[in-house]
């Protein structure tokens, strides 16, 4: 509640608004006087109703002590849109240093420096472990171009939409680093939230293709497995996947031949023959995605089943890998991974 001085200093601004409405002077000074005053309030916690039920209140005793009824729709409309709009800029302001606050919480918990002191000064009480969400945004927007927006600003508010999104499903306990372009989200373990079901609000809310990589780790483990998570993420790019959840238990084989060393080294080398052949490395490609189907790769490619036999042996003179033989096709599998060029999804 406001006090009687605050009260009395309404007064005399909507007094010193009739003085100078009435002799047509400026009203910028005493509606500054109340902008200033309305922010004040604002940072000792009293709500804009109470403000606003005063300066109503303050304005008809003016108006009747003065006299000048014909002014009352004037002095209502410049006092009420004064405590308006200083109220939400305050509030609006609040809310991004809030926010700027819990970003910098974000990075430090990824970078493994954070503090769980600093937290609590956020009001986050950090959790013993945490989904790890590498995020890809990519694509044009679902609802097509919008005249007169800038792209820039659409990505923005899409960025706005996820934060909101992730806030509501996580009770505001989600720890967020994000661009347009994707970034990473920390969601607490403790949480009830299934990351699939997260995944699939996240891309309506950018209203773009998300594509996530989620890894679970302990707090302390954090930096380590956001690295991972984005690794992972990478490798699904590799591998032409778009959308979804992606885990690392479904991915262990291609991690694990990405990584680097000799055995990767190798692999590299093993199409290197089939490079003045890009017909010959498509059909490898198209071969293996469709587990060595040969009538749907030659359906995808737009051949008879023979001329599938002729490349596949073609294939096993230039290389010396045999894909009709298992062992051989493991490595022309993980050749084309380590390659980038594997697409499962095709």
């Amino acid at each position: 509640m406001l006090r009687p001085q605050q009260i009395r200093n309404i007064g005399l601004v909507c007094l010193d608004l009739i003085a100078a409405t009435s002799s047509g002077s400026a009203t910028t000074v005493p509606l500054a006087r109340l902008e200033h005053s309305t922010v004040e309030w604002a940072r000792d916690g009293i709500g804009v109703e109470a403000i606003l039920h005063a300066v109503h209140r303050c304005a008809r005793i003016a108006v009747d002590l003065t006299g000048a009824q014909v002014y009352v729709v004037d002095l209502l409309e410049h006092t009420a849109t004064t405590v308006a709009s200083a109220y939400v800029r305050y509030t609006l302001e609040l809310a991004g240093r809030s926010e700027h606050a819990k970003d910098a919480l974000a990075n430090q918990v990824i970078a493994g420096t954070h503090s769980r002191a600093v937290a609590r000064d956020c009001g986050v009480e950090l959790a013993d472990e945490y989904w790890v969400l590498a995020l890809s945004i990519a694509g044009e927007p679902t609802d097509g171009p919008v005249d007169g927006v800038d792209e820039r600003v659409r990505a923005r508010r899409a960025i706005t939409r996820m934060r909101a999104e992730l806030d509501r499903r996580c009770d505001g306990e989600c720890l967020v680093a994000l661009s347009t372009r994707g970034g990473t989200a920390l969601v607490p373990g403790n949480i009830d939230a299934d990351i699939d079901v997260v995944a699939a609000a996240l891309t309506r809310a950018a209203g773009r293709q998300v594509t996530v990589a989620v890894v679970l780790s302990d707090l302390d483990e954090v930096a380590d497995a956001t690295e991972c998570a984005h690794e992972l993420l990478e490798i699904v790019r590799r591998l032409g996947r778009r959308g979804g959840v992606h885990r690392f238990s479904d991915y262990a084989l291609e991690y694990q031949l990405t990584r680097p060393g000799p055995a990767r080294d190798h692999l590299a080398t093993v199409l290197e023959p089939l490079t003045g052949h890009p017909e010959l490395l498509e059909t490898l490609r198209c071969h293996v995605a469709n587990n060595l189907n040969r009538r749907r790769t030659a359906t995808m490619l737009h051949l008879h089943t023979n001329s599938i036999d002729y490349r596949i042996k073609r294939i096993a003179e230039l290389t010396g890998y045999d894909a009709t033989r298992c062992a051989d096709l493991w490595y022309l599998r993980s050749a084309l991974v380590v390659s980038g060029l594997h697409d499962p999804a095709a």
